[in-house]
Formats: C-alpha cells, sequence, structure tokens
C-alpha cells in the first residue's frame, strides 16, 4: 500500500456550523466533509480543502438553517516556537 507524501497531501481547515435544527445538517455533506455532529447542542463540525474554503464558508453562511459559521484558526497559527534565551 502506497503511502502518500505529506507534500502530496491536500491542506484542510476546519469549521464549526451552528444550526437552528437538526433535520438539515445532512444537507452540509455536499458543500464539505462532515466530520462531527452535536445534536445536543446543534453544531456540526466540518472539513474542506485550504485553497477554496473561502467559498464553501460563503456558500454555508447563506443557507436558511445556519445560525453561524466559526471558522478554525489553526492553519493560520505558528506551530514552530523559539527556544527561550537566557
Amino acid at each position: 500500500m502506497d503511502v502518500p507524501s505529506k507534500s502530496s497531501m491536500k491542506e484542510r481547515i476546519g469549521f464549526v456550523v451552528y444550526v437552528k435544527s437538526m433535520k438539515q445538517v445532512k444537507a452540509l455533506r455536499r458543500y464539505a466533509s462532515l466530520y462531527f455532529v452535536s445534536r445536543r447542542e446543534k453544531y456540526a463540525f466540518l472539513y474542506t480543502d485550504l485553497e477554496n474554503h473561502e467559498d464553501v464558508l460563503n456558500q454555508v453562511r447563506e443557507l436558511p438553517f445556519v445560525e453561524s459559521v466559526v471558522r478554525s484558526e489553526r492553519p493560520f497559527i505558528a506551530e514552530t516556537y523559539e527556544p527561550k534565551s537566557k
């Protein structure tokens, strides 16, 4: 089995979609990959490609059953740290 290298994998970004009703959560699958759904708190966590995430976020925000959308900031935060100097 051939394992893809890190350079060949696409960058992904996650976002949380708060919905008014859980009935329409299945409809979110046509915009991005559905990863997790919380029925009690009425939100869904989705993943999409980083290069076209703004278009997907705008499309999802315009849906009538969506209350709000929160984008993950993880891809934009530096994960390398400088050593503490004395």
